[in-house]
């Protein structure tokens, strides 16, 4: 599992480990450069110093060494005087051969017993010279030790470094301790929003933990009215088909027994599509639109008029359909379904008998637009919000749960639709528009 605090140690160590690493490499290459012009420096001045005390009463050719001395880099430091082409006098450890061709004079360099030197010779009168030479690894040898110097307090405080990284991090990260430990003691009673010290970093977390908390509140606060609602609804429907079937078993005249009996199968059937609208409304709430779901719209409400072709004969009403061929929308084809039946089934249960009831499909601004028209008045806003609501019925007379609306906005608030209602006027009919997204 991705740990924040493992990553954000491993990368600061990393960083401040490979600093180091950088730190050090620029400092031995920066001493180095500097340290080798100014031994360079010294190289010339000690030559031009030894030629400035050798004057032309020099003794006879001969060879001269001085004494060895016990300076740990006298060894690496060599000398020679030469006047004629005879070694004068030299240095302990310096070799009888010139260190560079007398014939020229210029800086250069030689290696000597494998090891590089930089020597530089000076030309005198009386073709006398003075070479002076010192060895290259006396020079990295002083510039190493000169970075170890440097550099050891950082190395020595490297380990004290990461444990400062290391209580950094796990203080940095206190607030998120404390967001998971606030989020992991709360139970489905405390859905309340958090509260915390304002943490810039953690601000959007903590919003969007609260923002569903929020939707986990109104969700069961609209699961908890539903269940009251639906239970009310039941038990009216069930009190009512208990009056019908107590007032049927006591009548003795036939004539009242059917009338009886007629209100009590209303009452069951309208049980029967209230438990129906209920398991609609039940399938629809987790639902979720699925990527890929499409349907053919005018197929669907062909079939959703076939169904409804019984209600409106009884109520000697037409239902006509008119739209293009095809027209696919990005929803399945049973919600689809859902959608066209309850505004059919309202259309025709709330307009008056021998109404016509048109359904209108086509394509509008890259939409999918359906138009269920009807012979009743409208809705008006107030009405509209009202209605899109449960258990929420325009006319008690007319048999129904008051769902069929309320099954509609809920499914187009789940694919991205719209619903509005037209009131009728002079030109058209009244009407429910809705707004598809096209599949």
């Amino acid at each position: 599992m991705f740990s924040i605090r493992r990553f954000l140690m491993a990368a600061l160590v990393s960083v401040i480990l490979g600093g180091g690493v950088l730190l050090g490499w620029g400092t031995y290459h920066t001493l180095y450069h500097e340290l080798d012009e100014q031994y360079d420096a010294e190289l010339v001045q000690s030559t031009r110093l030894m030629a400035a005390f050798w004057g032309d009463d020099a003794p006879a050719p001969r060879v001269a060494r001085l004494e060895p001395s016990e300076q740990r880099y006298q060894r690496y430091f060599v000398y020679q005087l030469w006047r004629r082409g005879e070694l004068v006098l030299a240095s302990d450890g310096a070799p009888r051969e010139p260190l560079i061709p007398l014939t020229d004079p210029q800086r250069g360099g030689r290696y000597l017993e494998a090891e590089g030197w930089h020597t530089y010779a000076l030309p005198l009168a009386g073709a006398r010279w003075v070479i002076v030479a010192e060895s290259d690894r006396a020079r990295r040898s002083l510039v190493a030790n000169t970075a170890a110097t440097v550099l050891a307090p950082y190395l020595l405080s490297v380990p004290v470094i990461l444990l400062l990284v290391w209580l950094a991090v796990r203080w940095g990260l206190r607030p998120l301790t404390r967001l998971a430990r606030s989020v992991s003691v709360r139970d489905a009673n405390n859905l309340t929003p958090l509260r915390h010290r304002p943490v810039r970093e953690l601000a959007p977390l903590t919003e969007a933990i609260n923002t569903l908390l929020a939707r986990l509140v109104g969700t069961l606060e609209r699961e908890k009215r539903f269940t009251a609602d639906a239970a009310h609804e039941l038990r009216t429907l069930l009190m009512a088909l208990r009056l019908h079937a107590d007032n049927a078993a006591q009548l003795d005249d036939p004539q009242e027994v059917a009338a009886s009996l007629s209100q009590l199968t209303r009452a069951v059937d309208r049980a029967g599509r209230t438990v129906e609208q209920l398991m609609q409304l039940s399938r629809l709430d987790p639902q979720r639109a699925a990527a890929g779901d499409r349907c053919d719209l005018v197929a669907v409400a062909r079939d959703c008029i076939t169904l409804i072709a019984p209600l409106a004969e009884q109520r000697r009403q037409t239902v006509a359909l008119e739209g293009p061929p095809h027209l696919w929308v990005a929803m399945p084809a049973e919600v689809a379904d859902m959608l066209i039946r309850n505004l059919l089934d309202n259309a025709c249960r709330y307009s008056p008998e021998g109404a016509a009831v048109g359904v209108r499909i086509a394509e509008a601004e890259g939409q999918a637009r359906v138009e269920v028209s009807d012979g009743g008045p409208g809705l008006t806003g107030e009405q509209q919000r009202r209605f899109t609501g449960r258990f929420s019925r325009g006319r008690q007379d007319v048999p129904g749960a008051g769902l069929g609306l309320s099954i509609v906005d809920r499914i187009l608030s789940i694919y991205g639709g719209a619903l509005r209602f037209r009131l009728r006027d002079e030109d058209r009919p009244a009407a429910a528009v809705m707004t598809l997204p096209r599949g």
